[in-house]
């Protein structure tokens, strides 16, 4: 059963909606909380919705489909920020923007890690020392050529870059089969890490 043969519940959209509502604050640090209704929120937790049926591969971040929008306006009005089609689709295309880095930048990190496990004085350690290569980076690399053993010593830490932007999913998917990724789908309603929300606004605003 696909996202689109399932209707939100209103826990779900509660929590987007509080998400949002928090982010949107966040970065309208002069805002004023009472110029608003909680039906904007949950507008904007269902816009987020129907862009995630619409692709599948988008997460369901509320502070992602924030950090998505210009917001470029003297005055926040969140209603035509966040609870129009057009902030989904600007969600969408800033996602797939973030995706196409990081599949760029493991690309490089694996065509890197594969070359250094071809040295037969290299071990998993040296590999995890080197700051060119993150832990998903080698752990792909170890799959590719076939150390399963090697993968086994990254998993752990590739699972936490997930955790950290779990869009590393997506964009892993031309370099390694699904079924072999470090970590499944997380659920729809997953709180965000103090750590993804770093990431997340790192890699948004750079």
């Amino acid at each position: 059963m696909g996202l689109s043969d399932v209707l939100p519940t209103q826990e779900i959209i509660d929590h987007l909606a509080d998400r949002i509502e928090r982010a949107y604050s966040l970065r309208r640090s002069g805002w004023y909380r009472g110029c608003s209704t909680r039906r904007v929120w949950s507008a904007a937790a269902l816009c987020l919705w129907q862009a995630k049926e619409s692709d599948p591969t988008l997460p369901l971040d509320g502070e992602l489909f924030v950090a998505s929008q210009p917001l470029d306006s003297p005055a926040g009005d969140p209603w035509t920020e966040l609870a129009q089609p057009a902030a989904g689709r600007r969600y969408r295309r800033q996602v797939r923007r973030i995706v196409s880095r990081l599949r760029a930048e493991l690309a490089r990190e694996v065509l890197r890690a594969e070359r250094r496990m071809e040295d037969p004085q290299v071990d998993p350690s040296a590999l995890a020392r080197d700051p060119r290569l993150s832990p998903l980076g080698c752990y792909i690399a170890a799959h590719r050529i076939g150390r399963t053993d090697w993968a086994r010593y990254f998993a752990a830490a590739a699972a936490r870059q997930h955790h950290a932007c779990p869009l590393y999913q997506v964009a892993a998917l031309s370099l390694l089969p699904a079924d072999l990724y470090p970590l499944a789908e997380p659920l729809l309603h997953e709180k965000p890490t103090a750590e993804r929300r770093r990431f997340t606004k790192t890699i948004v605003m750079n």
